[in-house]
């Protein structure tokens, strides 16, 4: 089966959960026995250069990289806000070097099927003609993200731009429903929005799936069990240039952390992420530590074992939560990251929606160090039961394999 995956960022180095999402797919396809061929936009926020793509990967995949601009650009965001019906987020994205190696690759190979990863490559849909499926690949639904961040937004001229962009997309989104062959979204919640919108489409879910090889926890240095309240090592990491975990963590901060100063002045929090510094700008919060963006995120979840994930609004699922739950440590999450993941609260994680909350489950925590030990043992062995990258890229090939029949 030959597969062509057109993607809006370099997918190298996987340190965020996107980039993690398309790469690990395209690799677990790979490793099925599919030809997959990657087509990437190499922007300025997430450039790399192709040439030092490790040699594994371009075993695995022939990358085609082209350079694109994406930067938001104000007077153009107004003129699109007060003179266009098509969403700026989209917009963006259109490129005529990426439409032109497209049209080359597609010369070059007859795909079985082109996936794209996301609404946003919708617009190529009309250079790719009739040979291929096309298969769209939600990581999430992306009107709900700005619907819900409308909701939580105060200024009303933010409000008024979130409400139209909203339903720009969902129109965008509601469109290219017709016009796709197959649809595979990220989780069942997701899959449940996509399907009211259109009820018809071949649709498979396929959540993200991790190589679990990369999250031993056979050579932890750290005990299983806190010996001590201090060993209770709160963190939290994610991209702090996208706007919902900025959104978050303002929460968390304002509304959540000085309670638990107040309950425990000792206790600390460790924030790491692409940003983190114009985040915090001057100075962070009492007891705060800011990581900046680690080199090594498997390495920095091993230094720590409680992890904060306070998300207002958002869609699809959150790798970082996977990750941690694959490396044993705790997640209190708020429910809407905790979204599509299809775990049970007190069993696999903790769901917090309120200061009240995240004390009574430190407090829980503090008092029954053990557990911390049982919690994570849960959360390892459901991400082993339901993340496997390559059962999960198995799959999708046999489903891609049926609708080709």
């Amino acid at each position: 089966m030959k597969i062509l995956i057109l993607s809006t960022k370099m997918p190298w180095p996987p340190k965020d959960g996107g980039a993690i999402a398309t790469l690990n797919l395209a690799v677990g396809l790979a490793r099925n026995g599919a030809s997959v061929t990657l087509l990437t936009m190499n922007t300025g926020k997430h450039y790399f250069p192709p040439e030092d793509i490790p040699e594994e990967i371009n075993d695995l995949l022939k990358i085609h990289s082209v350079i694109v601009d994406t930067r938001i650009r104000p007077f153009s965001l107004l003129l699109n806000f007060l003179f266009s019906s098509y969403p700026y987020n989209a917009g963006r994205f259109i490129s005529r070097a990426f439409k032109l190696e497209l049209e080359k690759c597609l010369a070059e190979t007859n795909y079985d099927i082109v996936q794209i990863e996301g609404p946003y490559l919708g617009y190529y849909k009309q250079f790719i003609g009739d040979g291929p499926l096309l298969s769209m690949r939600a990581h999430n639904v992306e009107h709900r993200i700005w619907r819900l961040r409308s909701g939580e937004e105060k200024n009303p001229l933010k409000k008024i731009y979130f409400q139209s962009l909203a339903r720009r997309i969902q129109k965008l989104e509601k469109s290219l429903l017709s016009n796709i062959d197959i649809l595979v979204p990220i989780s069942s919640a997701d899959a449940d929005e996509f399907t009211s919108m259109h009820r018809d489409l071949p649709l498979h879910i396929c959540p993200t799936g991790m190589e679990l090889d990369k999250y031993s926890t056979d050579n932890e240095n750290k005990p299983p069990i806190p010996q001590k309240e201090t060993d209770l090592r709160i963190f939290y990491i994610g991209a702090l240039d996208w706007a919902p975990n900025r959104e978050g963590l303002d929460w968390f901060f304002k509304s959540v952390w000085p309670s638990i100063l107040n309950q425990w002045p000792w206790m600390v929090i460790h924030v790491a992420g692409r940003n983190s510094g114009s985040y915090f700008k001057d100075k962070p919060p009492p007891n705060v530590y800011q990581e900046g963006e680690v080199e090594d995120a498997i390495s920095f979840y091993r230094e720590n074992n409680i992890m904060v994930v306070p998300l207002l609004s958002g869609s699809g699922i959150r790798i970082k939560i996977i990750e941690a739950m694959a490396l044993k440590k705790v997640v209190i999450c708020s429910s809407i990251a905790a979204s599509g993941l299809g775990v049970t609260h007190g069993k696999h994680l903790f769901i917090a929606e309120s200061a009240d909350d995240y004390l009574k489950i430190l407090g829980a925590l503090l008092q029954d160090p053990l557990l911390v030990k049982e919690t994570g043992h849960n959360a390892r062995r459901f991400i082993l039961e339901n993340f496997d990258n390559f059962d999960i890229s198995k799959k999708l090939i046999s489903f891609y394999k049926a609708q080709l029949t």
